[in-house]
């Protein structure tokens, strides 16, 4: 729901003129602290400052179409338009709701005459700018390119994971560009040496265009978008949003839903339905007692995985549909068992399948009408592994006929969000990371890698990484300790948090503490707050649910003590609370710091909470902590 208006604003011309007489134009955040400049200068250029300091250095802004060329090319500017926009809505799933969309934004017009045949459309936001092109006039066109690229200070530290097309690639230590010899996936997070930050991404991407991944020219310093294919459609065209946070604490980044802000709105009328949770996610600990890594179809082994969700107030479980090939015209003759059972314990279920199922229209709609009369709430799809056009169509129907259909989605074997979550929030989530199913394919996870996703995977939107394996290894070395495991469903953002729990790792000594801390988690939030951290170092994350703070943390590397600013647990929704709170404070038993990670016990250390002291709490060696905060009324 929209509670705010966007207002167009006509600025005085005589400001203008001066700036055309000059060749460039600026707009500045609502805070004035951001500003963007372009300018026709060797080309047409952007410049990113924040304060007095220099983001995005001077770089390429254009696009090359099949048949219309390079614009803007030889257009001269021939109008330019002011508008503010700020807007207010609800989300139904993320990190906050409700969400302010507030900006400065400037359209260049270019064409010949009164023509106007191509805009540049640029916004600037209190923690960044985005900007897309509109191609004017009729018919089918196809881009060829972008010219559309950012250029870093050198010398800046840089945070990525190398291209993959399902987007599982690791986020490690800092690199510097001339290490970066391949393809780069988005999100790019860098540091200049003036110490600002700045994020690289997109925004707005759907059916209508392709995503990008980074190409980067050490030598220039330039970080240039390279689509998936060329992406057609019909004229007039708007391209997706390119965005450069531009801040000076982490906390605009990690806080921040820029990129929800530049999608179109919610296209589902009423929301109310839409009930994202955590979820048992038997696949990942394995179906069977004995610790099997794939699917067992057996209804008893299934009722455990319900009883350890309903226990814990966790509403969802997922079943994997395709493992078993449980389909239309396929059932399995306890599937409806399996539903009512789950439904009994206030349980609702979603199911697992390959994108090959929904990808064509008539397929999907008997499949998605078989899964609501079998009881399913929601559907997992699996393997999109693609950029191209014709992927970000499918996602869109999918999530169009799911929400038809009153069923949520989540989007596994997939991209970084784009956003579109605003537009579609019964998407619970995007995997498009290398969570904790990474073990059973060998490949260990580094708490580094784990610290980096708060700053990189997981600022856009949500993030299915499947956390919280305790006593369980897979076939690689774990190197996080449990408390670190249990801080993973605060710390990460998901609408769907999908558990590696078994029932049995719930009733070992360090799983018993876990679900203490974890149970009735939310992963719908009212407010998030960054509170301390660093890539490659320790991240702190707090997180609103009506009255409640879920406060977690993770370590990378050797030991440390943080200390925790708590003055905004004044700030609470339902006005002035007593001065101090009682809580328990769960983290890494001293005693058993230094065995092996999957080893490790958890602690619980009662606490008061005074808003005015800081909080100091010790953090061990990839290790973790967590507490709530709760109203005592």
């Amino acid at each position: 729901m929209v509670l705010g208006v966007l207002v167009g604003l006509a600025l005085p011309g005589r400001g203008q003129a001066a700036e055309a007489e000059r060749n460039a134009w600026t707009v500045a955040s609502p805070d004035g602290a951001v500003v963007a400049q372009v300018k026709a200068s060797a080309g047409w250029q952007l410049t990113v400052r924040r304060d007095t300091h220099e983001v995005l250095l001077p770089s390429p802004v254009g696009i090359t179409l099949k048949q219309g060329g390079a614009m803007p090319g030889p257009l001269q500017v021939i109008g330019t338009r002011r508008t503010v926009i700020d807007e207010t809505y609800a989300m139904p799933v993320g990190k906050r709701s409700p969400c302010r969309n507030h900006a400065n934004e400037l359209t260049l017009d270019f064409g010949e005459g009164r023509n106007v045949r191509f805009s540049l459309i640029l916004r600037a936001y209190n923690e960044g700018v985005a900007y897309r092109y509109r191609i004017e006039g009729s018919g089918e066109e196809t881009v060829m390119g972008e010219a559309s690229a950012f250029r870093i200070p050198a010398d800046s530290k840089i945070w990525c994971g190398k291209y993959v097309n399902h987007y599982q690639a690791f986020y490690g230590g800092a690199k510097k560009i001339g290490e970066l010899t391949y393809p780069v996936q988005v999100p790019m997070l860098f540091q200049s040496p003036t110490g600002c930050w700045g994020y690289i991404t997109e925004a707005a991407v759907d059916g209508a265009y392709a995503g990008a991944r980074l190409k980067v020219d050490a030598a220039a310093g330039l970080v240039s978008l390279e689509l998936e294919g060329q992406p057609s459609g019909k004229l007039p065209w708007a391209t997706p949003w390119r965005v450069i946070f531009a801040v000076s604490d982490l906390a605009q980044l990690v806080e921040s839903t820029l990129v929800a802000n530049l999608n179109p709105p919610c296209a589902i009328s009423d929301t109310r339905w839409i009930k994202p949770g955590v979820a048992v996610f038997p696949w990942l600990p394995g179906l069977a007692a004995s610790g099997d890594f794939w699917n067992c179809p057996d209804l008893n082994r299934a009722r455990q995985f319900i009883d350890l969700a309903a226990e814990l107030g966790w509403g969802w479980i997922e079943f994997d549909n395709g493992i078993i090939k449980v389909r239309p015209g396929h059932d399995v003759e306890w599937t409806e068992q399996l539903v009512a059972y789950a439904a009994s314990k206030n349980v609702a279920v979603y199911g697992w399948d390959w994108v090959s199922e929904f990808s064509d229209a008539g397929k999907r709609a008997k499949y998605l009408d078989w899964l609501v009369a079998k009881g399913y709430k929601g559907v997992k799809v699996d393997f999109l592994d693609s950029d191209a056009q014709s992927m970000y169509c499918i996602r869109e129907e999918i999530a169009r006929d799911c929400a038809a259909r009153k069923l949520l989605v989540s989007y596994h074997g997939d991209i970084t969000p784009r956003g579109m979550q605003r537009t579609w929030p019964n998407i619970a989530t995007h995997e498009g990371v290398s969570g904790e199913e990474e073990w059973g394919c060998g490949r260990p996870i580094s708490p580094i890698h784990n610290v980096n996703l708060v700053f990189t995977r997981n600022v856009p939107g949500s993030m299915d990484y499947t956390p919280t394996c305790i006593e369980w290894d897979g076939k690689g070395v774990r190197q996080s300790s449990n408390a670190h495991e249990m801080a993973l469903p605060v710390v990460f953002e998901s609408g769907w948090t999908s558990m590696g729990l078994s029932p049995e790792s719930a009733r070992s000594p360090a799983g018993q503490k876990v679900t203490a801390f974890l149970k009735n988690l939310p992963t719908a939030w009212d407010d998030t707050r960054f509170l301390g951290g660093a890539p490659d170092e320790f991240v702190v994350v707090a997180r609103r649910k009506g009255a409640d703070w879920w406060i977690a943390g993770i370590n990378a590397g050797t030991a440390r003590t943080v200390r925790l600013r708590l003055d905004f647990l004044k700030a609470r929704r339902f006005g002035v609370l007593p001065r101090r709170y009682a809580v328990q404070l769960y983290h890494d038993d001293p005693a058993t710091v230094g065995q092996p990670p999957v080893k490790t016990l958890i602690s619980v250390t009662p606490l008061t909470l005074d808003p005015r002291q800081p909080l100091e709490v010790a953090l061990a060696a990839n290790g973790g902590f967590g507490l709530v905060v709760r109203d005592s009324r």
